[in-house]
C-alpha cells in the first residue's frame, strides 16, 4: 500500500491525494487536501519503524520540507485546505469556510492538523536502531540527543541545509561510547562525501544508510557532503510535456513575484545546461528559503524559489516547467 501510493498518488511536491483520493495519479489537478498528507506523513513514520528503510525516510523529508511547510502561513496565522503543485495558495478557512465556528473562524480540520507535520520529525529525526545504535534522518540546524549503551548522546548539526549541500555533525557523548551511527544517504544524492574526523569514507551509496560503527568520544565530527545536482520528473497525463525540477529534497517553483515573466510565458529551461546560482532576496515580503537564477534559452532570466516559500504573498506560482534535454542527463 504504501509503495503503491508513492508511486501512483504522492504528487511531485510530497502532497498525497486528490480532491481527498487516492487517484492512482500523480498528475491529477484536484486538491491536495492538508489533513491526507498529514496522514500519509503519519503512515510513513510507521513504515520507517517497520522497515528501518532510508528511501522512507526520503520521502517524509521530501513532504516535510516541501508541503508542510508550504502549507503555513508564515505568519503561523493559517494553513491551507489545498496546497496545489501550480496555482495560488488560499486559507483553509476560505476552501472550507463551511466548518467556520462562531468566534473561531479559522478552525477547522486543516488548521489543527497542519502543524502536526512539523511535530512529526522529532518521531523520525532520530531514531534508535534495532542494534542499539542510531540512525540520523533529519539534515538541518539542531540539536538532538538519545542514550545509546548508557550513555547520553549528543548530536549538533552546523549547516544551511537545505539551502546548502553541506552539513557538519558534532557528535558529543557523555562519555566515550562503543555503537553504530547510522546516516541516511538519500537516494537523490548520486555522489555523497563523508568524513569522520577528517578521513574519507568508503563505500557511500545513495539510497541507503551508511553505518559508523566506531568508539565515540567527545569531539568528534563528521563532515557530509550531499550532491545537490538536479534531478527531474518528467510529467505525464495532466502534466505532459512539463517537468519538475529538484534541487536536493528541494522542490524548485516559479513564483510571479520573483520574475518579470508571467505564468503563461514561461521561458524554456535546458536540462543539460542548468547552471543555477544561490541569489539573495532581502526585499520583499516573505523572503524564500532559497532563490535560483537561471539563464533559460533565448537569454532569458528565470528565478525558481523552494516550493515551501512559492505563492507565499498570494502570487501564482508552478511547479511543473518548460524543461529540454531531460532525458541527456
Amino acid at each position: 500500500w504504501w509503495w503503491s501510493i508513492v508511486k501512483l498518488d504522492r504528487h511531485n511536491n510530497g502532497g498525497f491525494t486528490s480532491t481527498e483520493k487516492a487517484q492512482g495519479n500523480p498528475y491529477h489537478q484536484g486538491a491536495i487536501e492538508t489533513c491526507c498528507t498529514i496522514a500519509w506523513i503519519a503512515m510513513s513514520v510507521e513504515m520507517l519503524r517497520l522497515t528501518g528503510s532510508s528511501i522512507v525516510a526520503d520521502e517524509i523529508e521530501l513532504s516535510s520540507l516541501n508541503s508542510v511547510i508550504g502549507l503555513h502561513a508564515q505568519s503561523g496565522r493559517w494553513v491551507t485546505y489545498d496546497t496545489p503543485m501550480d496555482g495560488v495558495r488560499k486559507a483553509s478557512a476560505h476552501d472550507i469556510v463551511f466548518q467556520a465556528r462562531e468566534g473561531t473562524p479559522e478552525l477547522n480540520c486543516c488548521s489543527v492538523n497542519g502543524p502536526r507535520g512539523l511535530g512529526m520529525i522529532s518521531d523520525w529525526a532520530l531514531m534508535v536502531d534495532a542494534a542499539d545504535g542510531l540512525a540520523l534522518n533529519w539534515y538541518g540546524p539542531s540539536e538532538m540527543s538519545a542514550t545509546v549503551n548508557g550513555a547520553r548522546v549528543k548530536l549538533i548539526q552546523e549547516t544551511d541545509y537545505p539551502r546548502k549541500n553541506r552539513v557538519r555533525l558534532l557528535v558529543q557523548p557523555s562519555r566515550a561510547a562503543e555503537f553504530e551511527l547510522k546516516l541516511r544517504i538519500p537516494y537523490w544524492s548520486e555522489r555523497t562525501r563523508v568524513r569522520v574526523n577528517g578521513d574519507r569514507m568508503k563505500d557511500v551509496k545513495s539510497g541507503s544508510y551508511l553505518s559508523l560503527h566506531r568508539r565515540w568520544k567527545r569531539g568528534d565530527s563528521i563532515d557530509l557532503e550531499l550532491d545537490f545536482s538536479h534531478h527531474f520528473w518528467k510529467g505525464q497525463k495532466e502534466c505532459g510535456r512539463k517537468v519538475s525540477v529538484f534541487r536536493g529534497p528541494v522542490l524548485l517553483t516559479y513564483d510571479r513575484r520573483f520574475n518579470e515573466v508571467d505564468p503563461a510565458r514561461l521561458p524554456e529551461l535546458d536540462a543539460a545546461q542548468m547552471r543555477g546560482k544561490l541569489v539573495r532576496n532581502s526585499g520583499g515580503v516573505a523572503p524564500p528559503l532559497m532563490l535560483v537564477e537561471y539563464e533559460a534559452t533565448g537569454g532569458q532570466q528565470l528565478r525558481l524559489c523552494d516550493f515551501a516559500s512559492a505563492g507565499e504573498a498570494g502570487s501564482p506560482y508552478a511547479s511543473w516547467l518548460k524543461v529540454k534535454n531531460v532525458g541527456a542527463t
